[in-house]
C-alpha cells in the first residue's frame, strides 16, 4: 500500500508548499493551526465568496479531512468588532447543533487579523455549480431536495430557541453523489428571539419582511420557494425585479400542476399566506410525490422529520490505501508518452526542488552574439561549426546515458495526468494508486519501480462528472520518481 499525501496551502500567500513543512517557504508564516491535540493544515481552496473562503484541511495527528471556513477581520476597529461577533455567534449556533443535514462544528481559531471556524467537510457540489453545468433540474430531483431541506429548517425551527436560516439559496445547498442535501454557512443565521436583525439575506432570495429586519421562520419558506423556482426553471432571481417569480409552467411546461402549486404558495408575499411551517411544506411536497407514484426519495424515512443518515467517527485513517477486492475503477491518462515531456511537465509544477545527493553535470548553453557578415568559407566560421557539432554530440550523449538509460542511482521524476472511474463504495486513494502504478508499468516496462512516495501534485483530485453505470469520474495530478529495479548480486 502507498499512502498519497496532498501538498499545503500557506494560510497567508496561498502558495504550495510540501506536506512535510511547517513554515511556507514563500513568506515567514507558519503553516499549521494548532488547537489542543489538532493541528490542522490547508490542502485546497473548496469556495470563496464575500468575505469567507472555505478550506478543505487535514489534521497532522488523526489525517482526517475538515472544513476550514477563514473570515478575514476589516482594518477598522469597530467593523473588526462586528465581524468577529457574527463569527462568534455562527460558532456558538453551530455548536448547538447536531443534524446529519448540518456539518458538525469543532472549534473556532482567531489568528493573524483571520477566524477560522472548523467543521466536518462535505462532499458533493453546491446547487448553484449544478445549476450552471445543467441549466436546470428535473422535478423529481427538486422535490427530493426540497424535502430535504424542510426536514433541515424543521429541526432548526423546532429548538427550543428556535433558529432562522435567513439565506436558503442553492450556492449553500450541497448535493452529494448520494442525492443527499447538507446545508451550509450559517454566518447570517439567527435565533427568532433576537433584537431585530440586520438587513441581510441575497436580493432575490429574502423576502420582503427581512428588508425589515424581521426574522421569522415564514421566511424561510418563502426562500425555499424562490430556491426551488430557479431549480426548476433555471431563471436566477438575482438581477430580477424584486420579488417577481413568473408562474414555473410558463418558463417550464413539463412541471406539474402540483408542483407548480407548492412553490406559488411559498412565495406569497404576505408571510400568512405561506405554509405556516416546514412541516407542512414538507407535508406538501410528499403528497406530489407519492401523487406522481414515484420512489425518488429512498433515503428519507417516512415517519421521521430526520433523514435516516447518521454521522459516525471515522474508524480509519482516511488516507492510508485500503486494499480492494475487486478492480472499481477504470483509467484513462491523459498526458504525453514520451518521458522528457513527463520530466518537462514535473519541473514546470509547484514540487519543492530537493537537493540531488550528488551533483550532475549540466549541458553547456551556447549562446553566440550576432557579429558582423563575413564569409562562409572563412576559418572562424569553420572553427565554430567544428564546436557547435562536438557540444551537439555531446549533449545527444550526455542525454542518452542519463535519462532514456536510467541507473538505480538516477530515479527520474514522473508526473501524470489521470482521470479514474471510481464506484461509491471504493477508495479515491488507493484507485488513483493503482492507476499510477499501472500507467508506470504499461508504459516503462514492468523492470521499472516506484521508488519515492507518490502523492498528488498541487491539490486532491476533483470530480469532473458522473457515468451512466453510477461511478463517479475523478482527475488529478500524481507525481513520483520512478527507477529501474537494482541489479541482483
Amino acid at each position: 500500500m502507498i499512502p498519497i499525501r496532498p501538498d499545503i496551502l500557506c494560510p497567508r500567500c496561498r502558495r504550495i508548499n510540501s506536506r512535510r513543512a511547517t513554515v511556507c517557504r514563500y513568506c515567514p508564516q507558519a503553516l499549521g493551526f494548532i488547537d489542543g491535540t489538532n493541528c490542522y493544515f490547508l490542502v485546497r481552496v473548496i469556495k470563496t465568496g464575500g468575505q469567507a473562503v472555505i478550506f478543505e484541511a487535514i489534521d497532522d495527528n488523526s489525517h482526517r479531512t475538515y472544513a476550514i471556513k477563514e473570515i478575514a477581520l476589516p482594518l477598522d476597529p469597530d467593523q473588526a468588532l462586528d465581524a468577529f461577533q457574527r463569527c462568534a455567534v455562527e460558532a456558538r449556533l453551530l455548536a448547538t447543533l447536531a443534524h446529519p443535514g448540518i456539518p458538525h462544528f469543532y472549534s473556532c481559531i482567531i489568528e493573524n487579523g483571520r477566524v477560522y471556524i472548523i467543521m466536518d467537510l462535505v462532499r458533493g457540489s453546491d446547487l448553484e455549480d449544478v445549476l450552471r453545468q445543467r441549466g436546470q433540474m428535473s422535478e423529481s430531483e427538486v422535490l427530493s431536495i426540497a424535502s430535504q431541506v424542510c426536514d433541515i429548517l424543521d429541526y432548526l425551527h423546532r429548538q427550543a430557541n428556535a433558529v432562522v436560516f435567513r439565506d436558503v439559496k442553492p450556492s449553500n445547498i450541497m448535493y452529494g453523489s448520494d442525492k443527499l442535501v447538507t446545508m451550509i454557512d450559517f454566518g447570517i443565521a439567527r435565533f427568532t428571539n433576537s433584537h431585530r436583525g440586520i438587513v441581510m439575506g441575497t436580493p432575490g432570495y429574502a423576502p420582503p419582511e427581512q428588508y425589515h429586519g424581521d426574522i421569522s421562520v415564514a421566511s424561510d419558506i418563502y426562500a425555499l420557494g424562490a430556491t426551488m423556482h430557479h431549480l426548476l426553471t433555471g431563471r436566477d432571481p438575482r438581477g430580477q425585479k424584486p420579488f417577481s417569480f413568473p408562474p414555473v409552467r410558463d418558463l417550464a411546461p413539463h412541471v406539474s400542476l402540483l408542483t407548480a402549486d407548492v412553490v406559488q404558495r411559498a412565495l406569497q408575499l404576505n408571510p400568512n399566506q405561506r405554509f405556516h411551517s416546514a412541516v407542512e411544506m414538507r407535508a406538501a411536497i410528499r403528497a406530489v410525490i407519492h401523487s406522481e407514484d414515484t420512489t425518488i426519495l429512498p433515503t428519507i424515512r417516512e415517519n421521521s422529520p430526520i433523514p435516516a443518515r447518521v454521522i459516525s467517527p471515522l474508524q480509519f485513517d482516511p488516507n492510508i490505501t485500503l486494499n480492494l477486492v475487486e478492480r472499481l475503477y477504470t483509467t484513462n491518462v491523459i498526458t504525453p508518452s514520451d518521458a522528457q515531456q513527463h520530466i518537462t511537465t514535473h519541473e514546470l509544477s509547484f514540487l519543492p526542488r530537493e537537493a540531488p545527493i550528488s551533483p550532475s553535470p549540466s549541458i553547456p548553453i551556447v549562446n553566440n552574439p550576432p557579429g558582423q557578415r563575413v564569409g562562409f568559407f572563412t576559418p572562424h566560421i569553420i572553427i565554430v561549426f567544428v564546436l557547435l557539432l562536438c557540444l551537439i554530440g555531446g549533449g545527444i550523449w550526455y542525454f542518452r546515458t542519463t535519462i532514456l538509460n536510467w541507473h538505480p542511482s538516477t530515479p527520474q521524476p514522473i508526473s501524470v495526468t489521470i482521470t479514474v472511474d471510481i464506484a461509491a463504495n471504493a477508495d479515491i486513494d488507493t484507485a488513483f494508486a493503482n492507476a499510477y502504478a499501472d500507467y508506470i508499468r504499461t508504459t516503462y516496462g514492468t523492470h521499472m519501480k516506484i521508488s519515492t512516495t507518490p502523492h498528488f501534485l498541487g491539490r486532491p483530485p476533483e470530480s469532473i462528472g458522473q457515468n451512466p453505470d453510477g461511478t463517479t469520474r475523478y482527475q488529478g495530478i500524481i507525481v513520483a520518481e520512478i527507477a529501474p529495479y537494482s541489479p541482483q548480486p
